[in-house]
């Protein structure tokens, strides 16, 4: 046996041990429902808010230097972001409804980046078991700590510029609450599902939900200041419902 041949079996091993670690992380859902996209439909609408909105929440940087640099004057918190009676930053769900269907387990992580001493995207949501991939853009410490009701707790620290970790949340929970102990006015919501019918309201306030299996749910939303709410719906094969949230009032 030559002295390279007799390298190929711990290689082998060592690109096996490699992969079996990588594979481990990605948890394996079972059989995923089989969906026709003949059969579904879409969900769409608006989150509004009734009267004059509270103010934004204003954050204070003084505690870090590094921080406070980077925002030179006020920056709210994005808690109350209410245009023309249309609310920003709702995170609209299916609740109900989808009860012993599988959907395959999404390949692209979920990207939470630490920039400017601030979580972005301020709310977001993911799947269960699906990768989320923390980032630091900033030159200075962070921590991210999250404390779910209905999975294990997470905390590490990411000390530099380009740090990355990924973790997984196993069990659905809206939302589970994102920190960071460094610096306290950082805050981030993630609404985690084991289905991929989430969206968060974009700037007009407007959400839409695609490839919606036909039949009855219940729809929700969840906002940070503003509480829940929640409707009824009915899904036709390739229709669209329309279903608005009014908060306020």
């Amino acid at each position: 046996m030559t002295a390279g041949s007799s390298r190929l079996p711990l290689l082998v091993l060592v690109v096996a041990f490699a992969c079996s670690r990588e594979d481990a992380g990605a948890p394996v859902r079972g059989a995923v429902t089989p969906l026709d996209p003949a059969t579904t439909g879409t969900i769409t609408g608006t989150v509004l808010y009734s009267g004059a909105p509270p103010p934004e929440s204003v954050l204070r940087f003084a505690g870090d230097p590094t921080c406070a640099a980077v925002h030179p004057g006020k920056v709210t918190a994005g808690d109350a972001l209410v245009r023309d009676g249309r609310v920003e930053a709702a995170f609209v769900y299916i609740q109900k409804g989808l009860e012993g269907r599988v959907f395959e387990l999404p390949k692209q992580p979920v990207i939470i980046d630490q920039q400017g001493c601030l979580y972005v995207p301020h709310v977001v949501g993911a799947e269960t078991g699906q990768e989320i991939q923390f980032l630091n853009s900033d030159a200075t410490l962070h921590n991210v700590h999250l404390q779910p009701e209905n999975s294990s707790g997470v905390n590490f620290g990411m000390a530099v510029r380009g740090a990355r970790r990924s973790i997984r949340i196993g069990k659905s929970e809206v939302m589970v609450k994102v920190r960071c102990d460094v610096h306290p006015w950082m805050r981030a919501f993630l609404g985690v599902l084991d289905h991929p019918y989430f969206a968060v309201s974009s700037r007009d306030g407007s959400f839409r939900l695609a490839n919606v299996p036909a039949g009855k749910y219940t729809l929700a939303v969840w906002h940070e200041r503003f509480g829940v709410r929640s409707t009824e719906v009915v899904v036709g094969a390739r229709g669209t419902t329309s279903a608005d949230f009014t908060f306020g009032g």
